[in-house]
């Protein structure tokens, strides 16, 4: 018999809703207690939100909202600008 091959989970990007391969796209994730993070591991527990590694997908108040919608959380600014450093430190490595 053959070899089966895998089949790659693709999930949808909440800002700009492309369906990609999961290991291309980033997890943000609300914590239990109520915190936004980013999940580097893709295991955190909590509720999680796919997005792109796509700069125009942060682009605007727009992007914040879907954010807040698919987490079902208010975001301030100062998490939502710490949430995209964060992605874009891992981008530059």
């Amino acid at each position: 018999m053959g070899a089966e091959q895998r089949q790659i989970p693709a999930r949808t990007c909440v800002l700009c809703r492309n369906r990609r391969q999961k290991d291309v796209l980033f997890r943000i994730v609300r914590t239990p207690e109520g915190d936004i993070v980013f999940d580097k591991t893709g295991k955190l527990n909590g509720r999680g939100a796919y997005v792109c590694r796509d700069d125009g997908c942060w682009d605007d108040d727009v992007s914040r909202g879907k954010l807040q919608a698919a987490l079902k959380i208010e975001i301030d600014d100062s998490t939502f600008k710490l949430l995209y450093r964060s992605i874009n430190s891992v981008i530059d490595e």
